[in-house]
């Protein structure tokens, strides 16, 4: 049997060297699923979600460009990367999950999920709630019997670079992990392959883990390929 085709959808991006728009991903996202024993895929903004939800054996929803170490180079990254990129996903997100395979939402993935299925996100929670998620690390708790507790187990550190979070977990959904303060780190469908992380499981493996005391993320990654795999027609 060939290695499962994992569809990784990138995002808008702007080449400085050319001045032209692109389409972009994150290594660590391929690297991720070539360590666990699949094939990556990165899609691009050309119309042909259902022809990769046909082709592809799972899908994976990025984190986003939103912070940007070059604030000169911020603005004309936005303008590429919002409207484009939530277009493509939601094309993306219901054709996989029509074809009935596997999802992986991570941080703007999982909550753009959320927000696809009828829950509500936050908005900026550091100024309004006091608490720092940006560039940091702290410990979750997930709940007995969950994908990821099945993984990794009952407490773990994990990283933290977002400034958005779920508000109202969608109908159908349920909390799986929670830092600390509250914040809803990591989501399942009730019954459908669908998963959802707030934090960056792609970070934490390879040559330089974020956080150096977490879980190695090669595991989660694996279990995914093997839903994949499973769920082939």
């Amino acid at each position: 049997m060939s290695k499962p085709l994992i569809c990784i959808n990138g995002g808008g991006a702007y080449d400085p060297k050319f001045e032209r728009e692109g389409w972009a991903t994150n290594k660590s996202y391929a690297a991720g699923v070539a360590a666990a024993g699949g094939v990556p895929v990165l899609m691009y903004e050309d119309g042909c979600a259902e022809d990769m939800a046909a082709l592809c054996d799972g899908l994976i929803l990025t984190g986003s460009f939103s912070y940007s170490p070059r604030p000169q180079l911020a603005e004309r990254n936005g303008s590429v990367a919002g409207r484009k990129r939530v277009q493509l996903d939601r094309e993306l997100y219901f054709a996989f999950k029509k074809a009935g395979k596997p999802i992986f939402g991570i941080c703007l993935g999982e909550q753009i999920i959320n927000v696809f299925e009828g829950g509500t996100n936050k908005n900026h929670f550091a100024i309004r709630e006091g608490v720092e998620h940006i560039i940091s690390s702290h410990t979750v708790e997930t709940v007995p019997g969950s994908f990821i507790e099945k993984v990794w187990g009952t407490g773990f550190w994990v990283n933290s670079r977002h400034g958005n979070a779920i508000k109202d977990v969608a109908p159908g959904f349920k909390v799986t992990a929670l830092s600390p303060d509250g914040i809803i780190e990591a989501t399942e469908h009730e019954t459908l392959p669908i998963w959802g992380f707030q934090f960056h499981p792609e970070r934490m493996r390879g040559d330089r883990p974020d956080p150096l005391n977490g879980p190695d993320s090669t595991p989660l990654f694996a279990a995914f390929v093997e839903k994949c795999a499973e769920y082939r027609k």
